[in-house]
């Protein structure tokens, strides 16, 4: 049993006739092997070199390479006339030569030449002048701004009405601040604070007010309220009841607590007035040897004790020394 196709004759194969056998492989030509075809290009640029020329310089590539006939091949070249000059006149896509410049690039030309100059030119479409130089004594610029007429002339009439000839005030920078002076404040640097330690921060910053003194080497006066008081009295009469220290005056200007003087410091305006203020620096009273800064020391008629013995045996009130038993430094006062 099986199947009856399987049965019949079975074809023998045969390759197609599009077979590599069917061809001669050796007589395929290759491309490259071909020898090259000169044609000549239809687009081909007219050559610019005259035709005696070319036909040496063709000449010279087909004779054997010799030292002697190229010496003669260049020789020849030598000899042949020269091309003709080409046409000056400009064709429209060939830019003009430049125009001859009429400015001068030094003061020694700008001086040499006459009051007036125009410029010699048919393509410039614009007249060049150059100012006389002004004659000396007339129509000279000022050399500082201060001999300007319009400033002399103001500063005239300020001394007329009585008012300040000059811009000072306009630039003061005390002027920002309220004008209140202490008792002989007017040319020093005034500080009220306290050296008593009741108050923990009211002490820090007493103490950081007499760094910032000491950071600008100022010689100020210090008027400490808990040693004397009559400067608690002036600080009172100047700012009211309830204001604490510490408190800076400069000059009889006001500037404020710890607060606005830290301010001031950080921002650079305290350096500024200081310096515009032209307080005294140094140490000051700070490196006095009577009372190493105080500016107090112990009354000299009582001993401190505030009380003195007159005739009789009675006991007064010193009047020498303040409710502590204290007076001003000598030395430094």
């Amino acid at each position: 049993m099986g199947c009856t196709s399987s049965k019949g004759t079975v074809d023998v194969y045969s390759p197609a006739p599009s077979s590599f056998a069917v061809f001669d492989i050796n007589a395929i030509e290759e491309p490259w092997l071909k020898p090259p075809v000169h044609r000549e290009a239809p687009d081909e640029k007219p050559s610019n070199v005259p035709a005696p020329l070319l036909e040496k310089l063709q000449a010279i590539e087909d004779a054997p390479r010799t030292w002697d006939e190229v010496s003669k091949a260049l020789d020849d070249l030598n000899s042949l006339p020269a091309p003709p000059a080409p046409d000056s006149t400009p064709t429209p896509n060939q830019k003009p030569p430049p125009r001859k410049s009429f400015s001068f690039h030094t003061l020694e030309e700008l001086e040499s030449k006459p009051g007036l100059k125009k410029a010699q030119s048919t393509n410039t479409r614009s007249r060049v002048e150059v100012a006389p130089k002004p004659e000396s004594g007339t129509g000279e610029v000022p050399k500082s701004l201060k001999d300007n007429i319009f400033i002399l002339r103001d500063r005239q009439e300020r001394e007329k009405e009585g008012k300040s000839s000059g811009f000072v005030n306009k630039w003061n920078p005390l002027n920002d601040f309220e004008e209140k002076c202490p008792p002989s404040g007017e040319n020093v640097v005034v500080v009220y604070t306290t050296s008593l330690g009741g108050v923990r921060r009211t002490y820090e910053d007493c103490n950081r007010v007499r760094q910032l003194m000491e950071t600008h080497m100022v010689a100020y006066d210090e008027r400490d309220v808990s040693l004397h008081g009559g400067f608690l009295s002036e600080m009172r009469e100047l700012l009211g009841e309830g204001v604490g220290v510490p408190r800076v005056f400069v000059k009889g200007r006001y500037l404020g607590g710890v607060e606005e003087v830290v301010g001031l410091n950080e921002t650079g305006r305290l350096s500024r007035i200081l310096n515009w203020a032209r307080v005294e620096r140094g140490v000051g009273r700070m490196g006095c040897e009577g009372c190493g800064g105080a500016r107090f020391v112990p009354c000299l008629e009582c001993g401190g004790s505030c009380k003195i013995v007159v005739v009789g045996g009675q006991r007064e009130r010193c009047g020498e020394c303040n409710e502590n038993g204290l007076v001003h430094c000598p030395v430094c006062m």
